[in-house]
């Protein structure tokens, strides 16, 4: 029997939309109910997979056998857990250090360049990822002050030209396409070897489905943007079938039934 798709429909996330139309008895779980815990009763006998918006995502993950339906181990996903694994396909200088550390460092002579760029260390994305001018940089930091207890990862600005999101199960690539800007394309066989590499690093880990996010920039190397999880990522153009068997083989793989 096939497994029971549970998609959280939001208007911010497309990806579960197109999704839920390539399925045949989706449940929908509307995003009121995620919030007070009404969620829709799943016959043991069906494996279950999950997809939406990463707040029900989260919630679902702590609900006992309905949590079953979220392969993404957002701890896992933190830049601070994974680089250490695969700092050497950034191809660029970060550093990881606590939002209140950086009024205080000598960005300038780190990265050798007047302007930097920060993201979070989660994936919650807990503010805008983006190139930042030094100089200006105390009143961005000033905006977001309430974060100062988090960490941040600061690198130095590199170029890119395409980026490609890769869906990889078992340190395989399964689907993908270039991402966030239409028209989508294929991914290339040197981009796809590349997400290989990455998501083969995090198996030994217990990260068997990542999204690998790559960047190819003027020289056409390819760079690791992110690691992300599969339960609350867009598709953009990958395969809706190809996806779809992926999620659904992960699940049988992890159901007691």
């Amino acid at each position: 029997m096939r497994p029971q798709w549970l998609i959280d429909l939001h208007e911010d996330f497309p990806g579960s939309a197109v999704v839920a139309a390539a399925l045949d008895d989706p449940l929908m779980i509307e995003e009121r109910d995620a919030m007070v815990g009404r969620w829709p009763a799943v016959p043991r006998s069906r494996a279950i997979v999950g997809y939406g918006t990463m707040p029900t995502m989260t919630r679902m993950r702590r609900v006992p056998r309905l949590g079953e339906a979220v392969f993404d181990d957002y701890a896992m996903l933190r830049c601070s857990f994974y680089y250490r694994h695969m700092y050497d396909l950034l191809g660029r200088t970060a550093v990881l250090v606590p939002f209140s550390a950086l009024p205080d460092l000598p960005l300038r002579r780190m990265f050798d360049s007047d302007q930097v760029f920060i993201h979070s260390d989660t994936n919650y994305k807990l503010f805008p990822a983006g190139v930042h001018a030094i100089a200006d940089l105390a009143r961005w930091l000033e905006l977001y002050d309430h974060y100062r207890d988090e960490l941040v990862v600061v690198s130095e600005v590199v170029t890119f030209e395409r980026e490609y999101r890769c869906f990889c199960r078992d340190g395989r690539f399964v689907c993908g396409s270039s991402y966030p800007i239409e028209p989508y394309l294929p991914v290339p066989d040197h981009v796809r070897t590349f997400a290989e590499t990455a998501a083969a690093r995090l198996l030994a880990h217990g990260s068997g489905m990542v999204t690998v996010d790559v960047g190819v920039g003027p020289d056409a190397a390819p760079r690791l943007v992110e690691i992300g999880g599969v339960n609350s990522w867009g598709i953009y153009g990958s395969n809706v079938a190809d996806f779809i068997a992926a999620m659904e083989a992960e699940a049988l793989a992890r159901a007691d039934l």
